[in-house]
């Protein structure tokens, strides 16, 4: 294996043609076929089609009516007790709307049926990440096989077929265009006659989504108030002081917050890729075929050539050289890049342009916790999720309403 650490090496490699994406090859068997898993002129097909989708206009919707009005409606139950859970609170918003996109109808709207596809979304997304597992592997693939037959019984058939019904009618001419839904499997069954592509193949690349949006998404979530938090309780020596009212006033403030955290916290730390021939490396070192290329997408985005001798450090003010995004390559880069990042992240705040600035979902979930009064739980301290090497939160405790004196 060769591991490429220099922020100048992986974003030179996530652009190889002959590099293909290897990060899912322990989950292959619910990752087979999936867009983000295909490689040359299929990826490319399935991508140009699917970005149809993924466009700044229908995200901007998406952050100013959708994501406030969902989030506001899971937040309810926890800011009538006073206290809440992160990580769930931004898997379940994420989580509904993701559904949306991918296009898995709800039936019942009941929160117990939200439950249960919480309960699905996080079982598929820990069998289709099973490279970063620390547990018996073998059982938790077998559980998200499991999962998704769940799935594909209590939820993706029953949307397969309003769909296929509407796709059909909008062909005999009985229906108009605006009648469909815009989302990820209308999409494919439009343009089955390109695509050809197996039923087991829609009902995946349908699963792929709510799953990858909601927990990627909510990971980096919890990591961006984690520094927030910090920042608010004891910001670092010479640095501005700033409060949380600001922070709210000015989402494009908080938004350089969560794209600095962004950077230290990629969803994916590591980026794997396997030759599918001899590839010379930007650093002239031949990854022979069939050999593995690990980019360390951690250590390029602390690469203090490019983020500065304090890159290891949260800092939202710095300075960085053109071209270099703030969140680094955590959305990786080139034709790989991530569908969602734009949606989860943003856009970097450009001054004077007239179009709407996009915060991404993350700004927009925090600026909403934020706003009522989130702090952290004394009682009731984050825990570390030891089933997996990635380093993140399993729990997140935090107090909602006005601070009560000491």
């Amino acid at each position: 294996m060769i591991v490429l650490t220099t922020y100048a090496d992986a974003r030179d490699s996530f652009r190889h043609k002959d590099l293909r994406q290897a990060l899912y090859d322990e989950g292959e068997h619910l990752m087979h076929g999936v867009v983000v898993n295909l490689h040359g002129p299929e990826h490319l097909a399935r991508r140009r089609l699917e970005n149809r989708l993924f466009r700044r206009d229908t995200f901007a919707f998406y952050e100013t009516e959708v994501i406030p009005s969902i989030v506001r409606g899971v937040i309810e139950p926890s800011l009538a007790a006073g206290r809440g859970e992160l990580l769930a609170l931004a898997r379940r918003t994420m989580m509904m709307l993701a559904l949306d996109v991918a296009g898995v109808d709800r039936p019942t709207g009941t929160d117990a049926e939200v439950d249960r596809l919480y309960e699905l979304m996080d079982r598929l997304a820990r069998a289709s990440t099973v490279g970063h597992a620390t547990g018996d592997k073998t059982a938790i693939v077998a559980d998200g096989d499991h999962a998704l037959e769940r799935f594909e019984a209590e939820f993706f058939a029953a949307s397969l077929t309003r769909r296929r019904a509407l796709v059909d009618a909008v062909e005999r001419g009985e229906a108009d265009e605006e009648t469909l839904p815009r989302d990820v499997l209308t999409t494919l069954l439009r343009n089955q006659d390109r695509l050809d592509l197996p039923y087991a193949t829609l009902l995946r690349e349908v699963a792929y989504f709510p799953w990858v949006g909601s927990h990627s998404t909510s990971h980096q979530f919890v990591h961006a108030m984690h520094h927030v938090l910090d920042w608010l309780d004891s910001p670092p020596a010479g640095a501005p002081p700033v409060t949380a009212e600001q922070l709210v006033d000015d989402p494009a403030l908080l938004q350089r917050f969560v794209h600095e955290s962004l950077r230290l916290h990629p969803a994916s730390p590591v980026s794997l890729r396997r030759a599918l021939a001899d590839v010379t490396l930007r650093s002239g070192v031949v990854a022979a075929a069939g050999s593995t290329v690990s980019i360390s997408v951690h250590d390029a985005n602390r690469d203090r050539e490019v983020f500065g001798t304090d890159a290891d450090e949260f800092r939202p003010f710095r300075s960085l050289p053109d071209g270099v995004a703030p969140w680094g390559l955590s959305f990786g880069h080139g034709l790989h890049a991530c569908l969602g990042q734009e949606l989860a992240g943003g856009l970097e705040a450009v001054p004077g342009a007239i179009e709407h600035h996009l915060l991404g979902s993350i700004t927009v979930m925090a600026r909403v916790a934020l706003a009522a009064g989130a702090r952290r739980d004394p009682d009731d301290a984050p825990v570390r999720d030891t089933t997996t090497t990635r380093q993140v939160f399993a729990r997140y405790p935090v107090l909602f309403g006005p601070a009560q004196p000491t």
